[in-house]
């Protein structure tokens, strides 16, 4: 099909080039118009939304939920860590989620964190805490490897020799 343009260009027959070159052509021409396509007609979604009274709570605040768990620039768990829940001598696997939000009521040992425990093996549902910073142990993972452990329900392994933090040493 582009030979006609590709073969004059180079001086001699080259097989295959034509398709090469032309599924490049299309590859480039589809994302230019998802650019410029794509996010007009998001645009013109986000503004019919935000026009129903009703959803656009909703909306907002879904919005919301997914930039900052997924979103590009999103560090939603800042790292795994272990901390006693829901009794004592019980362990469970938490994700950092940020900073305890202030103020907060002086029987809260401070400084404190905000931590998400995820449900196994569903990790949208679970419980958010605010955990004394002295009370958390650091994993020596990756914060993905702590959530697969998770959602394995602990039949995935993971090495967590090396756990560090809190104000005791913990033999995990």
């Amino acid at each position: 099909i582009l030979a006609p343009y590709i073969e004059p260009a180079l001086g001699r027959s080259a097989p295959g080039l034509g398709i090469v070159a032309l599924i490049v052509l299309l590859l480039g021409a589809g994302w230019i118009a998802e650019l410029a396509v794509g996010r007009r007609l998001r645009r013109i979604w986000q503004l019919a939304v935000e026009r129903v009274p009703i959803v656009r709570p909703l909306y907002r605040g879904t919005t919301r939920i997914v930039e900052a768990v997924v979103g590009e620039e999103s560090r939603a768990f800042k790292e795994a860590v272990l901390f006693e829940y829901p009794s004592p001598g019980t362990w469970a696997v938490g994700f950092v989620t940020g900073d305890a939000p202030g103020p907060l009521p002086p029987d809260v040992e401070l400084p404190a964190v905000t931590v998400f425990l995820p449900t196994a093996p569903n990790p949208m549902s679970g419980f958010l805490l605010i955990v004394p910073t002295s009370r958390t142990y650091s994993l020596p993972i990756p914060p993905d490897e702590a959530l697969t452990f998770v959602l394995s329900m602990g039949s995935a392994k993971v090495d967590l020799a090396g756990v560090e933090g809190g104000d005791a040493s913990v033999e995990v």
